[in-house]
């Protein structure tokens, strides 16, 4: 599989990354010689510019892209924006590439905010490069989205708004992240940007040495003099990214002393334009009719300050996705895409570029060292010196990247979050009041149906009294006896008829005495009966007193039911009635 090359346009820097191998990072400023190709960044970036070196310094040529009108260079030559950036990527392609120029398939990002004619009027300047005639030429944004899908990973549906930290701006994009295409155009916000956070730290550094009287910044001496410490505040607010405190030296007319920096006075300073930022975000999303987010993608060399992690992601409820490199992400992305735009067929098309063999390592570790391709160009003297350039940019020198030097810091972990709680379930062992209510009205239900049981057990097993009306139904039983009936010839009466008769007595009163308790359980059989020679007693018609006896008396035969008449039963021999 081919290495994939990615060259990304920035306002302040131009970036070139060889995917898995080095990274080179300058500042979008040029040097235009006489007899040499031209020189981008600085002299504290590019071994090959020197004091020495006189050359034509040409600074903010990236926002001219398009301009019809030429930029007017210090020895007064017109030169146009568009072509000015092909250039500087032609140089930066063969110094990440240590010489070996087109090798590798390219592909040039550009800003997403960018205008269509500015995006076609940098590919014609390309095609006039014969190194970069073929190279793709795609948004910053689309390439960022393929960096951050293989590593570290985007959610695969939902909507994610991509927040570019740059140098001169913030660039705000939301993206389908199923699709990956942009849902709305990129919105540029200006008013939080890599420069107002350096002029705010500077600001905060002046102050403290205005209240000192230390200094003396109101002379024309100083004007180089805080040009250089701003540029040392862009370090020093590089340094607070990963540290807690850091100091720089302030060298001023009157004053040279340590000024000591910490995060918090950093997150003091930017606060307030942070919050601004997020409620342009929030702006975008609610005239997008995006009611919620799925993730917030962070890019650009902003993105390394903490505070910005923690303000997006308070304000939001949604992790925040960033790499190691924020500044190489949109870079990254589009040499992945050149890398798999050019092997269509290989089946790592979606992993990561295997690592670099024995020789390639030794050639990136050597890649940036000041020796490296010195002799390439003579030194001859031109128009202007980088001493005594008097439109130098103030911006600090940033270190390039090797990959085959030490292992970068680990990133700072997204921030996951769970869903919103929701109320808990009652406990098992606590019940709700209805529960109680139900369950104490169970309980009255269920001892008032006791006490009617055994109310309707006793007068079951007492005579029945008499009541105003008394519906009673009889029928023959046979006689709790143990022995079977002699036998006999003659056929058994059929039952006599079910007798149903209807009495009113008077009312009267029933003295009830409580039973016997009853005999002991023992193992022998109960004595039987004494015989008696004497029948029983007939019955009479008149009502006898009721008297209150025991519950299942075995001596009597039969049961009899005052006010009814006597109706024998079939085991016993019929009487004649008196």
């Amino acid at each position: 599989m081919a290495d994939g090359v990615g060259l990304s346009v920035g306002a302040t820097n131009l970036t070139a990354v060889v995917v898995g191998r080095a990274a080179v990072t300058r500042s979008a400023v040029v040097t235009l010689f006489a007899d040499r190709p031209l020189e981008v960044g600085l002299p504290a970036e590019n071994p090959r510019l020197t004091p020495d070196n006189r050359g034509t310094v040409i600074t903010d040529f990236v926002d001219r892209v398009g301009d019809p009108v030429g930029i007017v260079a210090p020895d007064g030559s017109s030169h146009r924006g568009e072509g000015l950036l092909a250039e500087a990527l032609r140089t930066l392609l063969y110094d990440v590439t240590n010489g070996c120029g087109t090798v590798d398939p390219v592909t040039v990002t550009h800003p997403a905010h960018w205008s269509p004619p500015m995006v076609e009027a940098l590919r014609a300047a390309l095609a006039r490069v014969p190194e970069l005639a073929s190279a793709g030429l795609v948004s910053d944004a689309a390439a960022a989205v393929t960096a951050l899908r293989d590593d570290p990973g985007l959610p695969t549906s939902g909507v994610v708004a991509l927040c570019d930290f740059g140098g001169s701006g913030t660039s705000i994009t939301l993206l389908d992240a199923a699709a990956g295409d942009p849902v709305s155009p990129t919105v540029r916000h200006s008013d939080f940007s890599g420069d107002l956070v350096d002029t705010a730290l500077l600001n905060q550094v002046i102050g403290g040495l205005s209240a000192s009287a230390a200094a003396d910044m109101t002379g024309t001496s100083a004007i180089g003099p805080l040009s250089r410490l701003r540029a040392q505040c862009r370090a020093t607010k590089e340094r607070l990214s990963t540290t807690a405190a850091t100091s720089l030296v302030a060298e001023l007319p009157g004053h040279r002393g340590e000024v000591r920096l910490t995060r918090n006075e950093l997150d003091e300073a930017i606060r307030p334009q942070l919050v601004d930022l997020a409620g342009v975000v929030q702006e975008t999303l609610d005239r997008n009719g995006v009611r919620s987010l799925a993730a917030v993608a962070t890019i650009g060399g902003g993105a390394r300050i903490p505070l910005i992690t923690t303000t997006l992601s308070e304000h939001f409820g949604v992790p925040v996705v960033t790499t190691p490199h924020p500044e190489l992400t949109a870079a990254i992305g589009g040499g992945l895409q050149a890398a798999r735009g050019a092997d269509v067929g290989a089946t790592a098309m979606a992993q990561a570029v295997a690592p670099p063999t024995a020789a390639a390592a030794a050639v990136a570790a050597t890649q940036m060292a000041p020796e490296v391709q010195a002799d390439a160009y003579d030194a001859v003297p031109s128009a202007l010196a980088w001493s005594e350039a008097d439109n130098v940019p103030d911006v600090a020198p940033t270190d390039p990247y090797d990959y085959q030097g030490e292992p970068a810091a680990a990133p700072r972990p997204p921030i996951h979050f769970t869903e919103p709680e929701t109320t808990a379930a009652p406990e098992a062992g606590r019940r709700s009041p209805y529960a109680l209510l139900i369950g104490g009205l169970l309980l009255v239900l269920a001892a008032v149906a006791l006490a009617v049981w055994f109310v309707l057990r006793d007068d079951d097993a007492a005579e029945p009294t008499p009541s105003p009306t008394v519906t009673t139904t009889t029928t023959p039983t046979a006689p709790p006896t143990s022995e079977a009936p002699p036998p006999t010839s003659e056929a058994p009466p059929p039952p006599p008829p079910v007798v149903t008769q209807t009495v009113v007595p008077p009312p009267q009163t029933i003295t009830q005495e409580a039973p016997p308790p009853p005999p002991p359980a023992t193992s022998e059989a109960p004595p039987p009966p004494p015989e008696t020679s004497e029948p029983p007693p007939p019955p009479v018609d008149e009502p006898s007193t009721p008297t209150s006896r025991p519950r299942l008396i075995p001596e009597l035969p039969y049961e009899t039911i005052p006010g009814l008449p006597f109706v024998p039963r079939p085991i016993q021999p019929q009487q004649p009635a008196p």
